[in-house]
């Protein structure tokens, strides 16, 4: 037996069981989308049960398409992933530079600043709805109650007394508004996935060359020119890895859309899915191929860019 077989044959187990884990779901999702399965169809019985004599070929994915919700979903979507994503990016190299230099207390900030990341998903999307943007009990409400009220006070105020009486009395936004809760939802996740992308920066940073930093200092470079020529290339490979996994995970909220504004006005793709999935299996079976679809073609995108990235 050569060197190269039993490897593979050790190996074999691992992949067939790998593939069957990710080819059967596949499958039946992609057989769903194809034929007529309604969970509760009165009229028509026989679409209840997902028989091969149902086929409706790609009736299903024609549904989808004309429904009134799919073009927003995938706008909507693709808004609230790049909205993570440049945000997350941004802050996370900002606090990662911020923090990176020794200083009193720089274990406790640290843990502090990634605790966010490991609160699940619907608890934070609880807080922040309850506690924090809610216009009437939340910090957002008390905060805009607060302005108002030292506006008022100021109405009285000699030689500026007439110019707070021009202002208009601020109303609290309501994030969960159809115009908004995108917004709240962007606000929510940005919040929770900063810190995995202070993590991955913090760790790049440890390895940047000071020696390059030290000789740049000598010929008069700024901090600003430091950073721009030095820091941020460092980190365009963990830049473009945090982007394409935080990609993949962005791609699949539910439960903050569902908690924020129970889709009124702020779907993406999941949350038609499931939609769809209270009753019409074969509509959510098309709609999930879609989201497969989309979801590939930004992965092509974003391996193509780390790729491109960790080449030079």
């Amino acid at each position: 037996m050569s060197s190269r077989t039993l490897p593979r044959l050790l190996q074999t187990p691992a992949v067939i069981m790998l593939l069957i884990w990710m080819l059967i779901p596949l499958g039946m999702t992609l057989y769903f989308s194809f034929i007529r399965y309604v969970l509760n169809s009165l009229r028509r019985p026989e679409w209840t049960t997902p028989s091969f004599t149902n086929w409706r070929g790609f009736g299903n994915y024609e549904f989808v398409m004309n429904s009134k919700d799919f073009l927003f979903a995938i706008q909507n979507s693709l808004f609230i992933v790049g909205s993570i994503l440049f945000l997350t990016v941004i802050l996370g190299v900002l606090i990662a530079v911020l923090i990176n230099k020794a200083f009193p207390g720089q274990g406790l900030v640290r843990v502090m600043l990634i605790s966010p990341f490991f609160i699940m998903p619907a608890v934070n999307a609880v807080l922040w709805i309850n506690m924090i943007l809610d216009p009437v009990l939340g910090l957002n409400g008390l905060a805009v109650e607060g302005i108002n009220n030292i506006i008022a006070s100021m109405h009285d105020a000699p030689l500026v007394g007439w110019f707070f009486s021009l202002w208009p009395k601020i109303d609290p936004i309501s994030f969960r508004a159809t115009q908004t809760s995108a917004y709240a939802v962007i606000i929510m996740v940005t919040w929770q996935w900063t810190p995995f992308a202070v993590l991955i920066f913090m760790t790049s940073l440890q390895s940047e060359d000071e020696q390059q930093k030290e000789a740049a200092i000598l010929d008069g470079a700024g901090k600003w020119s430091q950073f721009r020529f030095l820091t941020l290339p460092h980190l365009g490979r963990p830049i473009a890895i945090v982007v394409m996994i935080q990609a993949i995970f962005h791609l699949s909220l539910y439960a903050e859309i569902e908690i924020v504004s129970r889709g009124n006005g702020n779907k993406n793709l999941p949350y038609l899915i499931g939609e769809f999935a209270n009753n019409n299996i074969g509509a959510a079976s098309a709609t999930g191929i879609f989201a497969v679809i989309l979801a590939n073609i930004i992965a092509i995108f974003l391996l193509r860019m780390v790729g491109k990235t960790l080449m030079e």
